[in-house]
């Protein structure tokens, strides 16, 4: 978690993450190419980029990055019994059609292909102790660097977990729904992105201790829904349309402090559907 009561005195640490990310991710690919009238990813797919999560996105013949730090305030802390207030502040950034696997030079923020700032508002209100439901709305932009234009991201949808046991284990049922839509200024066309998502994460009831922490492994499993398909690669001359994808993957939870996060939980996942393949780093709840 991250708070704006100590961005502050965290802001260089920040950038120095942000830095620390761009040298990590692209020596294992070459540079991105620069964008131009057939964009590679295609602007209206990377204006939802945000939604999509951070992981490699390949497909025959084209390859794309995408690294999102999930920044955020608490503005109201939730209990059991009162809702809480979170401000989203997320940061996506995204890199295009990597070649391979070697670089000459390090890589610079100037490398950057693409980048969205979607801030969000969500209200957390406990149903019950077990059950908590939560509504939300973003506002933002997105835009490709080599462009001169933004495209403005409207969203809003709704949250739902709900925890149980099984003797020792630990199950959470979550599912959203998420309507979006992006407008470009320089274009009278506007493109829609909803969203029906099913995930199960277990919880296992063993657990191992890195010093006094006590650490827990995860299984999930989540399914995706596009109402009105999911589209990559949208510039290019094969579009790939998706309706369904799945997600399975595993995290460790209950992570001691470092850096700026807080309790992290950290995994990997594999998404698939229709010709495309995501390997997601997970950083926080999957879904």
């Amino acid at each position: 978690m991250f708070h704006i009561n100590v961005i502050l005195r965290k802001l260089q640490a920040s950038r120095l993450a942000l830095k620390l990310a761009t040298l990590f991710v692209l020596p294992m690919a070459a540079h991105a190419n620069s964008a131009d009238g057939d964009g590679s990813f295609g602007l209206t797919s990377f204006a939802f980029a945000s939604y999509l999560g951070t992981g490699f996105y390949t497909t025959s013949g084209q390859n794309v990055f995408v690294l999102q730090m999930p920044f955020e305030h608490i503005i109201q802390q939730k209990t059991d019994t009162d809702a809480g207030w979170v401000l989203k502040l997320p940061i996506t950034v995204g890199f295009i059609n990597f070649d391979s696997n070697i670089t000459e030079n390090l890589p610079e923020l100037s490398d950057v292909g693409t980048i969205t700032f979607l801030p969000g508002l969500e209200y957390q209100y406990p149903v019950t102790e077990n059950w908590t439901l939560i509504p939300f709305v973003d506002y933002g932009f997105a835009r490709e660097l080599a462009y001169t234009s933004n495209v403005l991201i409207t969203g809003a949808g709704i949250n739902s977990y709900y925890r149980f046991h099984i003797n020792d284990a630990l199950f959470t049922l979550g599912n959203r729904f998420l309507y979006a839509r992006e407008q470009s200024k320089e274009s009278i066309n506007a493109s829609d992105y909803s969203l029906i998502e099913t995930g199960l994460n277990y919880r296992m009831s063993h657990i191992f201790n890195v010093g006094d922490e006590t650490l827990y492994s995860n299984l999930y499993y989540i399914n995706f829904y596009y109402p009105n398909n999911l589209v990559f690669f949208e510039q290019t001359d094969n579009p790939i349309r998706v309706g369904v994808e799945h997600e399975i993957g595993f995290t460790i939870s209950n992570i001691p402090d470092f850096l700026f996060f807080e309790k992290p939980e950290l995994g990997f996942g594999v998404r698939f559907g229709n010709n495309v393949k995501v390997y997601r780093l997970v950083f926080g709840m999957p879904f």
